[in-house]
């Protein structure tokens, strides 16, 4: 079936194909039949449709990612005929070609459909063994995977979840703490409940436990996690504490602590969560840290005479944060 050429964008290909041009007038007719669910499809749409299929025919690829695009809408319409005709096409085994272009089509636009789900279950966790065929869409299959691992329901067991997230290279577990950032900020006034019910058992059991995963990045995403609700830091720093490595640009995270009033409230754990984000060699620190460094030590003296405390001030005074 040849080599697999990363460099490749396969959904703009299809997208600027005649033929992905086809597929997508015949899902737009399709859709204005208002199809519901298990309604199976219409012959003359599930004749083309599974000619499209047809993994024989090279350039009808360009169809078939155009269809995994839409694989819920045509799984949910007509189950028996998606796993008969679609599905098969996500299959690593089958063809890497063939998988590597349905992945990216259903990529392009992903969403958590349970039943879908479970009959892709292998072929999605195998996917993180292929993240680098991904291309464009690796980034965004972590952050699937991720959120598929907050939410697994009965689809995944957390061993085969956390067997995934192993397989991710740095850069895919980069995308997958930004994607516990987005979600637990995006939590809005249930932060505290979703860091305890979701954040807090993916990084008990799906997480990797190695620190060699840790890199600036990373570790300024797990950051992020710990301050991302000022109830939830003492629980969520205690948990975190041991990943996180001091961050090329710490402006943003100081200026969270800053203004989340901790440094008065948990003065020895706010001192903690800087000195480890704030590295020996800082070559700019913000007027912030001051002002926390400030706050630390008028809230508990003993403090002041930390060594982490004494560090920090000397960078402070050598950099001459005013």
């Amino acid at each position: 079936e040849g080599e697999v050429v990363v460099d490749d964008d396969p959904v703009s290909r299809a997208i600027n194909h005649p033929v992905g041009h086809v597929t997508e007038a015949l899902l737009r007719w399709w859709y204005r039949q208002d199809p519901k669910e298990g309604q199976s499809l219409p012959n003359q749409a599930k004749l083309q449709f599974t000619e499209l299929c047809d993994t024989k025919v090279k350039m009808y690829r360009h169809g078939r990612v155009v269809l995994a695009a839409h694989a819920i809408a045509l799984f949910r319409a007509d189950e028996e005929w998606s796993k008969t005709y679609l599905l098969p096409l996500f299959d690593w085994h089958k063809s890497e070609l063939e998988a590597r272009a349905a992945w990216e089509g259903f990529l392009w636009s992903p969403r958590l459909y349970r039943p879908l789900l479970s009959a892709i279950k292998q072929p999605m966790l195998e996917a993180a063994t292929h993240y680098k065929l991904l291309g464009k869409h690796a980034e965004q299959f972590a952050a699937f995977l991720t959120f598929a691992a907050l939410d697994p329901g009965e689809t995944f067991t957390a061993k085969e979840l956390a067997q995934a997230t192993r397989a991710l290279p740095i850069e895919g577990l980069q995308s997958a703490a930004e994607t516990l950032v987005r979600a637990l900020e995006g939590a809005g006034e249930q932060r505290r409940e979703y860091w305890r019910n979701r954040v807090l058992p993916y990084f008990k059991s799906i997480w990797p436990k190695t620190i060699d995963v840790i890199t600036p990045g990373v570790s300024e995403s797990l950051a992020r996690l710990c301050i991302a609700d000022r109830e939830a830091f003492p629980e969520a720093f205690g948990q975190l504490q041991h990943w996180l490595k001091p961050v090329s640009y710490p402006d943003y995270l100081i200026d969270r602590l800053h203004k989340s009033t901790l440094c008065r409230e948990l003065p020895a754990d706010a001192l903690a969560f800087l000195n480890a984000i704030i590295g020996h060699d800082a070559q700019w620190l913000p007027q912030e840290l001051r002002q926390c460094l400030e706050e630390i030590q008028n809230t508990n003296m003993k403090l002041a005479k930390d060594e982490r405390y004494v560090r920090l001030t000397n960078l402070v005074r050598r950099l001459g944060v005013s």
